[in-house]
């Protein structure tokens, strides 16, 4: 379902482009370039007009990237078509539906331009964690932390003990837990949308530690870090990672520059560099 997801977000840009059509004069004049490759004037006006112009220039510009670095090969082909088919058992009958409500005109269309492409970026934003992974762990911190809030701060301090005295953290948080976070395993970094007292606590330590009672003035939490070595870690860093934005993004910006990504409209180089102002080298 996450991949699932990820294609779908790919390619939602390309829904409601209208119908509308203009001829440009200048159809053949460059107005783009990734590498040695080029998109024109004309490849893009028509979509441009009726819809947001840098996100459709960012997925063209990606796309020749994706060839580029992730070209088809057979395995690419099996995965895409293993893909393809458990999309339309998982729908049935109501394909058609599906397909049309996220902009593909048949299931060749979703494949092709959802699909593949969704696949080639998964593929990239790996290949840029593994080489990356070095630079990627030292800013970003990741490790394996169990938590729990309790709202009272006297319970606090009682769950606090029994884990001290050696009752299982989980057994604890089911107990004294009062929110969201039931003290179950999970992966984080200095990023994640967690409480920011608790990583301000866990951001610079690398050997399992457990917390004292952290407040932020209204709650209280008690975090245990179970696992702070990356090395450890790092398969499964790199599969959490694949599919945050964050990462995507990061790729796409190194690639784009690797690949001298060029605009030469200025009216919208200026709106480009608004919304993704890393992928034109300055």
């Amino acid at each position: 379902m996450k991949k699932l997801l990820v294609i779908l977000s790919l390619s939602l840009v390309l829904v409601g482009c209208g119908n509308k059509t203009t001829n440009v004069s200048n159809s053949s004049d460059v107005l783009i370039k990734v590498g040695n490759q080029s998109i024109t004037v004309g490849q893009v006006y028509s979509q441009m007009m009726a819809t947001d112009s840098t996100a459709i220039i960012k997925q063209m510009a990606s796309r020749i990237i994706f060839d580029k670095e992730v070209p088809m090969d057979d395995a690419l082909k099996a995965e895409a078509d293993t893909q393809l088919q458990e999309f339309i058992d998982s729908v049935g009958e109501n394909l058609d539906v599906y397909l049309q409500y996220y902009g593909y005109k048949d299931k060749d269309d979703y494949y092709n331009n959802g699909i593949i492409p969704s696949l080639q970026q998964e593929k990239l934003v790996r290949n840029y964690l593994t080489e990356n992974f070095d630079a990627v762990a030292a800013g970003y911190r990741p490790k394996k932390i169990r938590l729990i809030e309790i709202t009272d701060a006297t319970l606090a301090a009682e769950a606090l003990a029994e884990i001290k005295a050696g009752v299982d953290f989980s057994v604890v948080a089911e107990k004294y837990s009062t929110s969201t976070y039931p003290g179950d395993e999970e992966l984080v970094n200095n990023t994640s949308s967690i409480p920011s007292v608790v990583v301000e606590f866990i951001d610079y330590l690398t050997t399992p530690t457990l917390s004292e009672v952290l407040t932020d003035g209204t709650t209280n939490y008690i975090v245990q870090v179970t696992n702070a070595d990356t090395n450890k870690l790092k398969d499964e860093i790199i599969e959490s990672f694949t599919f945050d934005s964050t990462f995507t993004d990061k790729t796409l910006e190194s690639y784009f520059v690797k690949y001298n990504f060029t605009i030469y409209d200025k009216s919208v180089y200026d709106l480009f560099i608004q919304t993704y102002p890393n992928y034109i080298t300055k």
